[in-house]
């Protein structure tokens, strides 16, 4: 988020500038090759796909997040579930997650809810729950052994 403030003060058009440009001032910053693909990435990312992106956003801002943030008594987030959020986000795509709203929990867990439907997800360290009510049928499952692969599965299902 850094480097794309930078940019565009330091250009003052930054939409007018070519994805070539951008790419062309970040590799003369004195900065490791990983460095570089990672931001690269990541701005490509920002514009291609909006909603993973924003995810990874919401990601990052809920490991900074301490014991207490919502009060005596919460938790943070664990490590292990942002880990378990983000293998989610590498298989996935961009409309994955236009429904959905990521949050933190005061159980050191994260929590997804649908924008249009009654559907709720809720990711631990070693598994994950959900509760839908499609259609006035309601279908749901706790303590569901995590993998990525089968959270996003139950994601697409009740989305």
């Amino acid at each position: 988020m850094i480097m794309r403030t930078t940019t565009i003060r330091r250009t003052q058009t930054a939409y007018r500038n070519t994805y070539a440009d951008v790419m062309s001032y970040l590799y003369s910053m004195p900065l490791t090759p990983e460095v570089k693909e990672n931001i690269g990435r990541r701005l490509v990312q920002e514009v291609t796909e909006p909603a993973l992106a924003e995810a990874f956003a919401q990601i990052d801002q809920m490991s900074k997040l301490r014991k207490g943030w919502a009060g005596k008594g919460s938790f943070a987030v664990s490590p292990t579930v942002l880990k378990n959020l983000k293998q989610v986000l590498l298989i996935s795509g961009n409309d994955d997650w236009m429904e959905w709203v990521i949050s933190p929990d005061v159980n050191a867990t994260v929590g997804l809810q649908s924008k249009s439907r009654q559907a709720l997800m809720s990711l631990g360290a070693s598994e994950f729950s959900y509760f839908t009510d499609k259609g006035g049928r309601e279908r749901g499952e706790s303590h569901v052994p995590f993998t990525a692969e089968a959270f996003l599965s139950i994601m697409r299902q009740i989305a």
